[in-house]
């Protein structure tokens, strides 16, 4: 990823929130660079509400007033625009597809790790995304996968995904939540089952274990595996075997 320098550009965008919420999502996926083009709107709180607490992108954001000032001032790489709507000069494209095609063949990106390489991903207006105009200049046109009979994602949703499918394909250090981090996961002990507790337990209350056609030991054992226990459950069944083996073995429980 050090030698890919990829830029989210918004153009003419007509709600704040999408634009704050956008940035969010960048953060999410491990991005800063914003470039606006003619936007609609605004900017106000509500835009850094809807930015929460992936503001980065959104306070380092680039406008630029229209498409000229764009070109004259961003460094030209390759141009991904994308579109719900196909037709006449769209030769639309998944989006991963392409990306894989552009991370194969594209020697800007073959052994070139001191010099970064742009690309940038072009999202239009929310009523009808991008233009004819827009789209003139741009190296590759493709669509985000959807479902539904739906196909037009809200702005931010729409960044998200195409964010989520460039990393799939260009790969990153994913986030690590506190439960997940590899020194813990080192450290925890394998699961074992309390086979010996189990058994004893079962002796406990005069069960002959010696049958092998039917054996409750096994058909038990059987049934508590199957639901893929923790080990955090594992420990707790250990628990109550033992306390309840030891309630077995008190005198007062046979009175």
């Amino acid at each position: 990823m050090r030698n890919i320098d990829l830029r989210i550009v918004l153009v003419r965008s007509i709600y704040e929130r999408n634009v704050g919420a956008t940035s969010r999502a960048m953060a999410n996926m491990g991005f800063s660079k914003l470039i606006l083009v003619g936007p609609q709107c605004e900017f106000t709180i509500e835009a850094n509400k809807a930015a929460a607490n992936g503001q980065a992108a959104f306070e380092n954001k680039k406008i630029y007033t229209n498409w000229a000032e764009f070109y004259e001032k961003e460094p030209r790489g390759i141009q991904i625009a994308t579109t719900a709507r196909d037709g006449k000069g769209r030769q639309v494209e998944d989006l991963e597809t392409t990306l894989r095609h552009i991370q194969q063949t594209h020697p800007g990106l073959q052994k070139n790790l001191e010099t970064q390489f742009p690309i940038h991903i072009l999202f239009g207006p929310e009523d009808w995304g991008l233009s004819g105009e827009d789209i003139q200049y741009a190296n590759h046109c493709c669509s985000i996968p959807t479902y539904g009979d739906n196909t037009s994602l809200n702005l931010s949703q729409a960044t998200l995904l195409a964010l989520f499918i460039f990393r799939s394909v260009f790969g990153g250090t994913r986030s690590k939540l506190e439960g997940q981090q590899q020194a813990r996961a080192q450290q925890r002990k394998p699961m074992i089952f309390p086979d010996e507790t189990l058994k004893r337990w079962l002796e406990e209350m005069n069960i002959d274990l010696s049958k092998r056609k039917t054996n409750i030991f096994t058909v038990l054992r059987r049934m508590l595996l199957q639901n893929a226990p923790s080990e955090k459950e594992f420990r707790m069944l250990e628990i109550v075997l033992q306390q309840s083996i030891r309630r077995m073995r008190s005198p007062q429980s046979k009175d």
